[in-house]
């Protein structure tokens, strides 16, 4: 169909000679661009000769390089790495220097870099504050996860308020910003940023407090992956920010959030954590917690809570499979949990102790990580339960064909009175040294099990069911 489409646009251009679209004023147009990452953008340059320029007016810096980091995740080789490394930095520097765009809606770089290329990352700052970014990224992870690598992470600088009267710009003079040898941003617009994301990225306690205090239009904030010890303590204090993410910070001991309009948290890693006066957060996700730990710190605002993420990867304690304390959930939608499989170690209790709680639940989501799964021939367990009268959405990823995982399957099926599909996907969502563990041959085996169940259980016909 895409070849047709091309095909047609060849002869269209063969039979009109005149290309209506360049003639429209250069202001539409570069509007027109200004909707496009820059990759489409440049491809889009190609129409005509007029329009050769104007990638160098987009003002989405998308610098998306993912296919090479899916060759990189392959050779897991460091000396690659390097190589690539040295290639990315030079593609963004040769755009930047040809860029042209005064205002700057989105700045993102995404690829594995580190302390090596802390001079280019840093003048890449400058270049993107200076042109009032609203949308700023920078993600040094491979896959989402934290790089345990040999490389030393790359330190966000410092930042400090801008002197207007210093007449040499810092942008011009990345060397005139030194504090005791670390560089600092000069900032004078705190007015522009509205999304701040930082992936592998090591920042002082010092200069997130900056961030968080100053910039007053911030509305999200992601720090992922710090390693830094200085990253202890974070406060979020009357501030305008609407979705905050603080995950595998593994030196934050303490968060707390106050008098703010905070919807959405997420969290990982054990800490002290103090939520006061915040009507508005209806979306948690909590990970590395002790169940019994983490429910006490939620406890002000659980029964108003739509959305609840929990990361339990330590139920291969009885006790902790075996929690039932759950208070009631009465505003909850949707109910994720991520757990670790072992062996066939039942979950039907801590999972029905939740979604029991939870009456007006619609969506329930179970990833399982595997730790030594195996099938066994031990009897089904059952649990009482009253009609789930409202869920309608029930997906189990990691999906082995355990006991246990055919106790969940049933039990929803037999209480899910308003249950429309049941999907289960047996490929393993764990990932490890950067690469996603393909199992093939369990995963296959699964699901000619799932197959095999559905045909052994009575299911009405309205459950749609799907096998991944």
């Amino acid at each position: 169909m895409a070849d047709f489409q091309l095909r047609k646009c060849a002869k269209s251009e063969q039979t009109h000679e005149e290309d209506r679209i360049s003639l429209l004023p250069t202001e539409i147009l570069l509007y027109i661009l200004s909707f496009l990452k820059l990759k489409e953008a440049a491809r889009a340059s190609l129409v005509s000769k007029r329009w050769l320029g104007f990638w160098m007016f987009a003002v989405q810096l998308d610098f998306d390089a993912s296919k090479v980091l899916k060759e990189l995740s392959a050779l897991d080789d460091n000396n690659v790495l390097r190589e690539k490394r040295r290639w990315y930095v030079e593609w963004v520097n040769k755009v930047l220097q040809s860029h042209k765009a005064m205002v700057i809606d989105e700045f993102r770089i995404c690829f594995e870099l580190d302390k090596s290329s802390q001079d280019d990352i840093d003048k890449w700052l400058r270049y993107a504050f200076s042109r009032r970014v609203q949308t700023l990224e920078l993600n040094f992870l491979m896959h989402g996860e934290p790089a345990f690598s040999i490389f030393k992470p790359y330190l966000f600088p410092s930042c400090r308020i801008h002197d207007q009267s210093c007449e040499k710009s810092s942008a011009e003079s990345p060397s005139a910003d030194l504090d005791n040898g670390i560089c600092t941003l000069p900032l004078t617009d705190f007015k522009s940023l509205k999304s701040l994301t930082l992936a592998g990225v090591d920042i002082t306690e010092k200069t997130l407090k900056f961030l968080i205090n100053n910039f007053h239009c911030l509305e999200r904030l992601t720090v992922s992956g710090s390693h830094s010890r200085d990253l202890t303590s974070v406060a979020v204090c009357r501030s305008s920010l609407k979705y905050l993410e603080l995950t595998c910070c593994h030196c934050l001991k303490s968060i707390i959030v106050r008098d703010t309009c905070l919807a959405s948290l997420k969290i990982s890693w054990e800490c002290d954590l103090v939520l006061e006066n915040v009507p508005m957060l209806v979306n948690v996700s909590v990970s590395g917690w002790m169940i019994r730990q983490v429910i006490p710190q939620l406890s002000s605002l659980l029964s108003r809570l739509e959305v609840l993420t929990l990361g339990l990867f330590n139920l291969y304690n009885k006790e902790e499979r075996g929690f039932h304390e759950v208070p009631q959930l009465t505003g909850l939608k949707q109910l994720i949990l991520t757990v670790g499989a072992y062996k066939d170690d039942s979950l039907i209790r801590i999972t029905s102790s939740f979604v029991q709680a939870s009456p007006n639940l619609e969506k329930f989501v179970l990833e399982l990580h595997w730790h030594g799964v195996r099938r066994t021939e031990r009897k089904i367990e059952k649990v009482s339960s009253p009609p789930l009268q409202r869920l309608k959405v029930v997906e189990i990823l990691g999906y082995f064909g355990r006991k246990a995982d055919d106790e969940l399957v049933m039990y929803f099926l037999e209480n899910g009175t308003a249950l429309e599909r049941i999907i289960l996907d047996p490929r393993s969502p764990e990932i490890m040294y950067r690469k996603r563990i393909k199992k093939p041959k369990a995963e296959k085996m699964a699901r000619i099990h799932a197959g095999a169940l559905f045909k052994e259980l009575m299911i009405p016909s309205f459950v749609e069911l799907v096998i991944l």
